[in-house]
Formats: C-alpha cells, structure tokens, sequence
C-alpha cells in the first residue's frame, strides 16, 4: 500500500455521497482516544466508489442497519455534553455490535473521525490540542507503526484511539480466521501503545459481512463506525446535499496539507452552526468497557 494515494477523485465523492448510507489513554481527558474520506483501495489502488461495497468490481456488501477555529469556545476538549437519545442509539442485535453512522443528539453537534494514520503533521498536533478538538482516530497498523509516538501524543491532547485492522484489507473477501485476526492484533498493538484496548472499529472502505461483525464481536469491538459526511482536501461532501445534521460522523484521513484542510472543514462546521463532539460523552458507557 502506498501513503502517496490518499486523495479522493471527484467521481468518487459523488458516488460516496449518493443515497443509501443511512446504515451502514493515559494523560488525557478520557483515557482512551479515537475514527474517515473514503479509504484506499487494496495495494494502494484508488479508493472504492461504493462505500460499504469494497471495490467497484466486488460483489455488493451492503453495511448492516443498526483564524484557526476554536472547535470548542467553552475551552472543555469535549464542550458540555448535549442531550442524546438512548432509545435510538443502535444496540447490539444478535450478539454482534451495531454498525453506526451517525449519533442521535438533540444539539447541533457532529463526531470527526479520522482514519489510517500515514502523514504525522507536527502542526495538527498542536492544532488538536490547543483548540480542544475532540477526535477519534481509526489507526490503521501498516500507517502508524513506524511513528506510534505520533498518535500517542493526540491521544495526550484528548485523542480517542480506535481500530482500523492491521493492513486495511477488502474484509469480506477474507475468511473469519483472518478477519478476525486483522481486527485483533491491531487491537493488541493498541493496547500496549496506547494503554487501553480499543471498543470501537471501522472497517477498510466501510465493507463488512457476516464474519466481519463476529470478527468485530469476538476482538472486543462494541460497535462498528460508518459515517455520513465524507472529507477531502478540507471541503464536505454531504449524504444529505448541502449540510449537516446533528450527530452526523464525519470522515477524515490523515492527508497531506492535514492542518489547512482541517482549520478549513472546521469554518464549514462552524459556519453552519455546529461543533465537533466526543464520541465518548454520547454513547452508552458500555460502549468502551
């Protein structure tokens, strides 16, 4: 896999953002940290145009139903936690963890997730920190296992550090022995680096089947992540055209320009009457035990 292909094409924004997505550690604030633009394709290829689907020549996969801004004017790396609606959080069905793509709230908040983990800017850093952005990374082992003292140090600023799998592999081409272990062992590595073991994953280019959510289920994982927005080169491309929604998941990766791109989506969320959230202050506390 190359890091050097991460953006985007046009197409594939608009693919990503037609119907049909509705379903799918120490030192820190919260003592774990943390979630995506769509993914690489397998071997570095561009990314899938079908999200939930893997790449275009797969069989469909359809994801299971269940100046620089403060993000945060309050100060408080989360803000205050807004209403939330238990009833409509999705819950475990059969055993295996739901799969989410956005989180019911009453305030206009949204959850940035930010995926894979190639470009290490020192500057986001600084970003994420000094502003109290609250984010959640789905850390992918190939792109961060050369720098794991770069996540640690978002972690410290109030990071939530989640699973993204070990060498993002097209899962549901893969049998459960290896699906489960790329989920696993990532999630060990984690636990040691980070000092907590990860509840939370997101699936290479949203695709999952059956064994993937047994897969997710027997490494611990509560729920899987989907998302609503999707994010390239700072500008949103949206499920619904035009906007956000309260509680709407946010897809990210760590691209180049990484501190523009996010002081530049951050005036949009702003702009439109929003801020980011903490994962952790609205979903269920069982959700990260």
């Amino acid at each position: 896999m190359r890091p050097q292909l991460r953006a985007l094409t046009a197409a594939a924004l608009a693919v990503l953002t037609a119907g049909g997505l509705t379903a799918c550690h120490q030192g820190t604030p919260h003592s774990r940290s943390a979630a995506p633009v769509a993914s690489r394709g397998p071997g570095g290829s561009e990314p899938s145009l079908t999200p939930g689907h893997g790449p275009p020549s797969s069989a469909p996969v359809t994801p299971p139903a269940s100046s620089s801004p403060s993000a945060n004017p309050s100060g408080s790396p989360s803000g205050s936690p807004t209403a939330t609606t238990p009833s409509a959080i999705p819950r475990s069905r059969d055993g295996l963890p739901p799969v989410i793509s956005r989180i019911p709230v009453q305030d206009k908040v949204v959850f940035i997730t930010i995926d894979d983990g190639w470009e290490k800017d020192a500057d986001f850093v600084r970003l994420i920190r000094d502003e109290r952005i609250p984010v959640t990374l789905f850390l992918e082992n190939l792109a961060v296992k050369k720098n794991y003292g770069y996540f640690r140090e978002l972690q410290q600023a109030g990071a939530l550090i989640e699973d993204h799998t070990m060498t993002h592999p097209y899962m549901p081409r893969l049998s459960y022995k290896r699906q489960k272990q790329e989920i696993c062992d990532a999630a060990g590595i984690y636990t040691t680096q980070y000092g907590a073991r990860p509840t939370l994953f997101r699936a290479p280019y949203g695709s999952t089947d059956h064994d993937t959510l047994r897969a997710a289920r027997d490494c611990g994982m509560k729920a899987i992540f989907f998302w609503r927005e999707v994010v390239s080169n700072g500008k949103i491309a949206y499920q619904v055209p035009g906007r956000l929604h309260p509680g709407d998941i946010m897809l990210v990766h760590f691209n180049p320009n990484m501190t523009a791109d996010f002081k530049k989506m951050l005036r949009t969320i702003h702009k439109q009457g929003f801020r980011p959230a903490a994962v952790r202050d609205h979903l269920p506390a069982e959700f990260f035990q």
